[in-house]
């Protein structure tokens, strides 16, 4: 069976494992996210030992059809985050 993982249950468990009121686990995945966050839209990566890498992409700015009307339009440049996981993850991924 899957395991599910979100916010909440990362938040329980940090609390569990450092004897952390719910809230203060809650407050330091919040914290560690706000970060991540805050180095991606500064154009930075986050790199996680063992796990992966967080990084900018850009899209250049591109000419594209509108499905609808078939016009040509310009679609104007864009940033998105891009995840890379590390080896070590990858391995873990694949162990039975």
């Amino acid at each position: 069976m899957s395991k599910f993982v979100n916010k909440d249950s990362l938040a329980q468990s940090v609390s569990t494992q450092l004897n952390l009121s719910k809230a203060d686990g809650l407050k330091a995945v919040n914290i560690i996210f706000d970060e991540m966050s805050e180095a991606l839209q500064d154009d930075g990566n986050v790199d996680i030992t063992s796990f992966g890498k967080f990084e900018i992409f850009h899209r250049k700015e591109r000419m594209g059809i509108n499905p609808i009307t078939k016009e040509k339009m310009m679609i104007h440049s864009s940033k998105l985050p891009k995840f890379r996981p590390s080896q070590t993850l990858k391995n873990k991924c694949n162990e039975k």
